[in-house]
């Protein structure tokens, strides 16, 4: 048999004893110095009510005998029903630190949606005024009345003279001679917002209406308003709602995708309904601050009931072992989902822009076959415009003859190696071209030797050979033919003379009621992007397609930005339908500098 241990003697040089404070209300001021909210410590007195299980709450504001006054009125079951109303108040008063509902089991707890705990929410009318007085009335029984100071260890309970406004059970606090912070922090609308953002998650899981009444608010601003929980902008992500935390409640997800163009996002995380953290990216000591919860694009709100709550200010947490899990969730199985989502996002965003880049390009060179004709629409394939859903020839556009491009014309106007031989060919650029009646499309003659060399120093005479309108020589080796009210096709024919050598060449202009209208994207090709990142090319025309390089520094240096990108692509479609329109030695060359002197400019036009 193993003997029983000898009893420990205690040392006669050690002290033990219990810890107790040398002024109690100097830790009362404390705690209720700790709350510097006016808002918050409203929203404590409402959680009371709520805690009460209260269906309806009443927050008044009004001035009362000239002394701005904040009212708060529930229906719940009262303060501490079971005991007498002196008794009641005088056990809040003299149990400042505890809490009744400390008792429960968390079980219990969620079960009744409870919040409070540590019989502190009180004290935070230091925050909001200079005097507070509870009234409780229980069973439509004789009302009582708690009263205390600011700055004041002592308290008073006595009966209340008349009855409350209501009949039943009823609790009513009131907060005398407001601070001046407080009354510009608590107006009705201020109240109102504040409430449906901290406390949304408990007015949605609640049957409970909380109403705003003020009475101090001046012309057309609201007086009554009913607290509805914040609603989130966007499309809410497809996440599971909730998420499994090992030895604890769950975490309750509620997460949406930000409009574009809206403000900023921010996921709040929130203990049993009520906000502990405004923003994730600094809750848990930053643990949180990075991607994706800094990228402003992921609004909502992360639940999760098993959070210690800093008692006083009932801001932050404790970070202990249930915040450690918190945290390891939301990083293992939750920021990957988000990160994935907002990655689908992006990419169909990116495809949505690049299909409205192409309609904005359309829209911005609709007019420009009927404002400036001098120039010719680039010809678009035929294939190319059949994948994009259009028609293979647009009537709209300027379609060279077979084989002919726009590099080639630029290629034609180089210097040539060896001097031009006789005059052997003419035609007229554009071979078709459409004008609305009374409009002018102006027309140029080019004259070339047996090698296809340009040849100069022709003289051409034009001649309108048949159908309306007429055709005038502007130069010497351009005209403008000019329609008149008819429609229909006419047919106008160029003459070249050189060194005894003529050639005559035609082309065909259809006078029309009208060219914009049917086809919007005439000449108008879509970009193909190819990422050449040796090539020191911005675009050009291959093969009949328009190329954009987009490796190249300048495209790179607009891509981001989806105004700057189009007048980007703009100012390079212009440069291709100039070069199509007028090709002439180191063209391409000049206007290739020009859009990069664009680039740059509109750089510093944008930061102003």
């Amino acid at each position: 048999m193993t003997p029983a241990p000898m009893p420990r003697q205690a040392r006669p040089d050690v002290r033990t004893g219990r810890l107790r404070a040398a002024d109690p209300f100097e830790l009362i001021r404390w705690l209720a110095r700790s709350q510097t909210d006016p808002r918050k410590a409203l929203a404590e007195l409402v959680q009371n009510s709520l805690d009460a299980q209260a269906r309806a709450v009443t927050i008044t504001r009004v001035r009362e005998r000239g002394v701005a006054t904040l009212r708060v009125l529930d229906d719940g079951e009262g303060v501490i029903p079971e005991l007498a109303r002196s008794e009641a108040l005088a056990y809040v008063a003299t149990h400042i630190g505890h809490s009744r509902k400390r008792n429960l089991t968390p079980e219990q707890r969620r079960e009744l949606l409870l919040q409070g705990q540590y019989g502190i929410g009180l004290l935070g009318f230091w925050s909001i005024g200079a005097e507070l007085e509870m009234r409780s009335q229980v069973g439509g029984g004789e009302p009582w009345a708690l009263r205390m100071w600011e700055e004041k260890p002592n308290f008073e309970v006595a009966p209340l003279r008349g009855r409350l406004r209501l009949a039943g059970t009823r609790t009513e606090v009131v907060v005398r001679g407001l601070h001046r912070p407080a009354l510009v922090s608590l107006t009705g609308r201020r109240i109102g917002d504040y409430l449906a953002a901290e406390m949304r998650g408990q007015l949605l899981d609640r049957d409970v209406t909380v109403t705003v009444h003020d009475r101090m608010a001046r012309g057309r601003a609201q007086k009554v308003r009913r607290v509805e929980p914040v609603r989130f902008a966007g499309d809410r992500l497809a996440l599971p709602e909730t998420l499994a935390v090992p030895g604890h409640g769950p975490i309750r997800v509620e997460l949406y995708l930000v409009p574009e163009g809206g403000e900023p996002g921010r996921v709040s995380v929130a203990c049993g309904g009520t906000v502990v953290y405004d923003d994730l990216a600094a809750a848990l000591d930053g643990r949180f601050a990075h991607e994706p919860w800094t990228a402003g694009r992921v609004a909502g709100l992360l639940d999760f009931r098993d959070f210690a709550v800093a008692p006083g200010s009932r801001r932050a947490v404790l970070l202990d072992a249930a915040a450690d899990a918190f945290g390891g969730v939301v990083e293992a199985k939750l920021a990957p989902g988000v990160r994935e989502r907002l990655a689908d996002d992006e990419r169909r965003r990116v495809a949505a822009l690049e299909a409205d880049l192409v309609q904005k390009l359309e829209r911005a060179f609709r007019d420009l076959a009927r404002e400036a004709p001098e120039y010719d629409f680039l010809a678009v394939r035929g294939g190319e415009r059949k994948a994009t859903g259009g028609p293979e020839a647009s009537p709209g556009a300027t379609v060279p003859e077979a084989g002919a491009t726009a590099e080639e014309d630029v290629v034609d106007s180089a210097m040539p190696l060896l001097p031009a031989g006789p005059l052997a060919r003419v035609e007229i650029v554009p071979v078709r071209a459409r004008v609305e009646r009374w409009g002018e499309r102006r027309l140029r003659a080019r004259a070339t030797d047996g090698s296809g060399a340009r040849v100069g120093g022709v003289e051409c005479t034009w001649a309108l050979v048949e159908g309306p309108g007429s055709v005038e020589a502007t130069g010497p080796m351009e005209a403008a033919f000019r329609a008149a009210e008819a429609t229909g096709m006419a047919r106008v024919a160029v003459t070249a003379r050189k060194g005894g050598r003529e050639t005559s060449g035609e082309a065909q202009v259809e006078v029309v009621e009208e060219i914009t209208g049917n086809q919007p994207r005439a000449g108008i090709p879509e970009p193909a992007f190819v990422t050449d990142p040796r090539g020191d090319w911005r675009s050009r025309l291959a093969d009949g397609r328009w190329e954009v390089n987009a490796a190249h520094r300048d495209y790179l240096s607009v891509e981001g930005s989806p105004r700057r990108k189009l007048r980007y692509l703009a100012a390079l479609l212009a440069k291709e339908i100039v070069l199509h329109s007028y090709p002439t030695p180191q063209g391409g060359t000049l206007l290739e500098r020009l859009v990069a002197v664009l680039t740059v400019t509109e750089r510093r036009l944008e930061r102003g």
